[in-house]
């Protein structure tokens, strides 16, 4: 993305209300869960709620859509990392996209080589695949290292 694109789809949301009140409830909830998570479970949090209750909200299939939703699209960069995906975020992703029985029929590889072998190597749950890629997402928009947006003369 250009820094005039970037530019123009920061301009788009700061005006777009309804986004505003999206990524604010987004914000609230996850931060909600988040300290639930901490004061319950501790350290490593994520995994120890996928350990104790993923399978019971795998089997939902309301989650189900939402994991082949996310694993339809390319892994989600890093802002810490210039966009680039991190091993975890692709793994995730990967294992989403292949490994994790969402699809009847087995999915082609997209843009990444080597998608099958990199998605074989998440240890996990699929349900914390999807709340990996929840939380990169969320890092994303409230944690992300900022960018200059000047463009080059």
């Amino acid at each position: 993305m250009e820094s005039y694109e970037i530019a123009t789809f920061r301009e788009k949301l700061s005006n777009d209300k309804d986004n505003l009140n999206v990524r604010r409830s987004f914000h609230e909830q996850y931060e909600w869960l988040e300290a639930y998570w901490q004061n319950r479970y501790g350290n490593n949090y994520i995994s120890k709620f996928s350990d104790e209750l993923g399978y019971h909200y795998w089997n939902l299939d309301e989650f189900k859509d939402m994991a082949r939703e996310f694993s339809g699209y390319t892994p989600v960069g890093s802002s810490n990392r210039n966009f680039d995906p991190t091993e975890s975020v692709k793994q995730a992703t990967f294992h989403l996209r292949h490994h994790a029985q969402l699809f009847e029929t087995e999915m082609p590889p997209f843009d990444y080589e080597n998608e099958v072998e990199i998605g074989s190597k998440w240890r996990k749950h699929s349900f914390e695949a999807v709340l990996t890629l929840v939380k990169q997402v969320r890092d994303n928009l409230f944690h992300g290292r900022k960018m200059d947006l000047q463009e080059d003369k």
